[in-house]
């Protein structure tokens, strides 16, 4: 097994060299250079000591012992899997939408769960419960109307409402996680052909921190990765008009460009070897919830946008378009390049050490399996598709843009360590992924709760119950803007107002509130009790 350990070290150490070089000093201005720096440094020595230590023997036999467990108990790790995650999105992450796009999923869910289609403000309050930053960017409202939606498609905002009616939308993400864990089982044991694929894949995907670590939060990417397994599914079932269905549920999750990214080598496949009347049954599936939901939502937001600054001609409807185009892809430069490859830096350091290596490996060794290949293939579309984004995946705890495609790495790892019936790789990569699982996990987990109660530290306190109104002081450094999180009818006690100066605060306060008195005064805000 020491063949594996030098490479597994070299590895280790480019990460090292590339974050010191790339991330230069830590500024949380830049979020994702931040984290990289301050949370990747010592994650890739942690890495680079599992690269080392899983080359000790004892450990090879309870990593192979837990992947039979794992292949015989697929349910039970998923059960076991989803009441862990639940507790770290209660416990780790603070069921706390971190970043602004987190919020506004959440604020649209609980629109839609009281049944309505936007969130809804007194006009006048607007620009104060509302971060407004966000105006025309993450976020369209009404100034006549009061009027609010969220930029995403709304088809993750869907998923969260039930959770939300019940009183648990920190179990939504958790949830999807466990259900895509079960299918990297399957898909993996299917296209291997072997039983024992099914622990294998499991496992890889367990003791990668990218898994657990993105379903802590409301993001949609567990959602995305999940729907993107079942769509392949589907696909090897020949089910092609549910699989239509699951993808178009995939396009309008909050923005298509991941799933079309996943789904394209699947289509062309389909409509270079199958036909038009395959790719018809495919598109069939896809158009209903595409054409309702996400031409809808267009149309939503239009209408609360209000009249568009351009005039209604052909001409300046092909400039607004492009405008809007520009605001997210541009040929790639040097300076993208280098956000990709952190990106892959973070790939090599929150997966179990050398996955990614054995995923090529694995791709290779199975070109000529048509599924398999066009899994590889899936997880190259994205990460190519992402060299003309022009900004970093920001938040996100893993690697946000590839965790769509992350299924390809156990699966193709797993079907690596079939193909090869290699003893040793067996014993090592067993034991790589049981230390990540002890090791690795509970690391970033850590720094996941220190991160998240450092930053919630810098809300202003407030008692919950009680009616308060919480001025916020913007400050880009520390993103308090994301603090401004209310209900979207102003139905909880406690109301964020992004602050304008105390001056005008107090104003506001004489204006709408003239009984509220001065509760707390903090370095980012302060608290007005109202009663």
């Amino acid at each position: 097994m020491r063949w594996f350990v030098l490479p597994g070290v070299l590895a280790g150490l480019a990460c090292l060299s590339f974050i010191l070089l790339h991330a230069g000093e830590p500024s949380r201005v830049y979020i994702f250079d931040y984290l990289l720096r301050t949370q990747d440094l010592p994650g890739a020595a942690l890495v680079i000591f599992i690269a080392i230590a899983a080359a000790f023997a004892p450990l090879a036999r309870a990593g192979l012992a837990l992947i039979e467990m794992i292949g015989r108990r697929p349910w039970v790790t998923a059960l076991v899997t989803f009441l862990v995650l639940c507790a770290g999105q209660l416990f780790v992450a603070k069921d706390h939408a971190l970043a602004g796009d987190e919020h506004l999923i959440l604020l649209q869910a609980k629109a839609f769960a009281a049944g309505r289609l936007t969130a809804q403000f007194p006009p006048e309050l607007l620009s104060w419960v509302l971060p407004r930053p966000y105006f025309d960017l993450w976020l369209y409202a009404s100034r006549e109307t009061g009027a609010a939606v969220s930029v995403y498609w709304p088809g993750f905002a869907l998923l969260l409402a039930p959770f939300v009616l019940l009183g648990i939308p920190w179990a939504c993400n958790p949830l999807l996680a466990s259900g895509a864990l079960v299918l990297i089982g399957r898909l993996a044991s299917r296209l291997t052909g072997a039983p024992q694929a099914t622990g294998w894949a499991m496992l890889l995907t367990l003791a990668s921190p990218a898994f657990s670590g993105m379903a802590l939060g409301y993001f949609s990417m567990t959602a995305h990765l999940f729907f993107n397994l079942l769509y392949v599914w589907a696909l090897l079932e020949r089910r092609l008009f549910l699989a239509g269905i699951a993808g178009s549920f995939a396009l309008v999750l909050h923005n298509p460009w991941p799933h079309f990214l996943f789904a394209l080598p699947w289509i062309g496949r389909i409509a270079w070897h199958d036909g038009g009347r395959a790719l018809l049954r495919l598109v069939a599936g896809y158009a209903p919830l595409t054409l309702v939901i996400g031409g809808g939502w267009w149309l939503l937001m239009r209408e609360v946008q209000g009249q568009l600054w351009f005039a209604p001609q052909a001409g300046d409807v092909l400039f607004y378009w492009q405008l809007q185009l520009s605001r997210v892809f541009a040929f790639p430069d040097a300076g993208m390049l280098a956000k990709r490859a952190a990106e892959l830096v973070k790939l090599w350091l929150w997966t179990v050490p050398g996955l990614p290596a054995l995923m090529v490996a694995g791709w290779w060794l199975a070109r000529r399996q048509v599924p398999l290949r066009l899994l590889g293939l899936s997880f190259a579309a994205t990460l190519a598709g992402y060299l003309i984004v022009w900004f970093d995946q920001g938040y996100g705890w893993g690697v946000r843009y590839l965790h769509p495609a992350l299924g390809a790495l156990p699966v193709l790892g797993a079907a690596a360590i079939i193909a090869l019936q290699s003893d040793a790789l067996r014993r090592y990569a067993a034991a790589a992924a049981l230390l990540s699982l002890v090791l690795a996990t509970p690391f970033r987990w850590a720094q996941i709760e220190s991160f998240m109660s450092a930053q919630l530290s810098r809300r202003p306190p407030f008692e919950k119950g009680v009616r308060q109104i919480v001025f916020v002081r913007l400050n880009y450094e520390y993103y308090t803007q994301d603090f401004v999180q209310n209900d979207p009818f102003l139905r909880a006690p406690v109301i964020f107002m992004l602050s304008r100066g105390r001056a005008e605060d107090e104003k506001l306060l004489r204006q709408r509130f003239p009984g509220a008195r001065l509760a707390h005064e903090a370095p980012y805000g302060h608290v007005w009790r109202l009663d």
